[in-house]
Parts: structure tokens; C-alpha cells; sequence
């Protein structure tokens, strides 16, 4: 028969243990995985450069279109103290799509390098990636009026209709691109900690 601390040893023990799987579950990379055979490949990034995941995209001049994701008071204008944080991490606020040009790959792997950020590579079909920097730039320029340009990032910004909030982040934006590209995304997404999977 189970006595009160044998209850309260197995009750503390399977917490223990459910709170261990949460955190490696939570710390390990979110995994994107490409379509196995695009058609008429092209490769596209993911760029990390901290807090928020950015989508390139090539465009037909051999330029690459960095387009990120996040909340317009801590993102787009560097107001970063405890409680803009917490109002972008708990509250629905609004949120901020920005673009950014490079003129070649050696130009962007130049920025990954100085501010030490992570670039993930991988090929999507042709015809997805066009679409999918076709419908940004057209939702990006609904909102041109608003523009600003961010020293600090880089990015020119303008808000977004789709608020940001906890349960869509920028991990979570990126996540909705990059499946409109046909990959898959298996793990956790709440922060940018993302690696590139292949099926055998």
C-alpha cells in the first residue's frame, strides 16, 4: 500500500523527469526539412543573427531579400528595456515586417561573420520562392507609408496587419514561409534555434 511520501516521492520524481524531457525538448533545435526534390532548385537561407529568424530570398537580378518578422515597438524601434520585452513576449501588439538587399551571397556571409549569426542553406522549388518574395514585397508595400529604416539592424520596416503576439512570434512567421516553400518544420519554435534535416 502507498503511503503519503511514497506518493509524494513518485509525484516529485515524475515532475522532475517531465520537466527534464521539456527542457532538452525545448533546446533542441527545430528542424527544417526541405522538399526532397525541388523542381527547378533554388537555394534559399535562414539567417540568424539573435532574437529573430530572417527569410532569404533571391531575386531575378542575383540580389538576395532578407525578410524578417517582429513586434514594431521592440524590433523595429530598439525600444528593448525589461518591460518592452515582456510586453512583446505576453501581450498582442504590433507587429512589423522589414526587407533588407544584398548584392551576392559574399556580401551576407560577410554580416553572419561580424555579428556572429548562423546561416542555413538549403533548395526549394523555383516557383515557390518567387511567389512567396512576390506576396512579402506586395504585404510589405501595403504599408509603405509607415517605413522606417533601422540603423541598427539594417532594415527598412513598415507595420504589419498581423499582430504579434507569444503564439505567433517571428519563429512562428518564419515557420508559416518556410511551409509555403514545402518544407517541413518538426520541434520546438518559440526562439530562432533552427538547423537544416534531411529524410534519408
Amino acid at each position: 500500500m502507498l503511503t503519503s511520501m511514497h506518493i509524494r516521492r513518485i509525484a516529485t520524481f515524475t515532475l522532475i523527469a517531465v520537466t527534464c524531457i521539456l527542457l532538452i525538448w525545448i533546446s533542441t533545435p527545430a528542424s527544417i526539412i526541405p522538399p526532397a526534390r525541388p523542381t527547378a532548385a533554388l537555394t534559399v537561407h535562414v539567417l540568424d543573427l539573435g532574437l529573430h529568424p530572417e527569410l532569404v530570398l533571391p531575386n531575378s537580378n542575383g540580389e538576395l531579400i532578407v525578410y524578417a518578422y517582429g513586434d514594431w515597438n521592440y524590433f523595429a524601434l530598439n525600444n528593448q528595456g525589461f518591460t518592452d520585452g515582456l510586453a512583446a513576449l505576453l501581450l498582442p501588439t504590433q507587429g512589423t515586417l522589414g526587407r533588407q538587399k544584398y548584392s551576392n551571397l559574399e556580401q551576407l556571409q560577410q554580416t553572419v561573420k561580424e555579428k556572429d549569426g548562423t546561416l542555413l542553406s538549403f533548395e526549394v522549388t523555383k516557383t515557390k520562392a518567387l511567389q512567396l518574395a512576390q506576396a512579402l514585397d506586395q504585404r510589405f508595400i501595403r504599408n509603405i507609408n509607415t517605413r522606417l529604416e533601422n540603423p541598427q539592424t539594417g532594415l527598412t520596416l513598415v507595420k504589419d496587419e498581423q499582430e504579434y503576439t507569444m503564439l505567433h512570434n517571428s519563429n512562428h512567421e518564419l515557420v508559416k514561409w518556410l511551409e509555403q516553400l514545402d518544407c517541413q518544420v518538426e520541434g520546438f519554435v518559440m526562439w530562432a534555434n533552427f538547423q537544416v534535416k534531411y529524410r534519408d
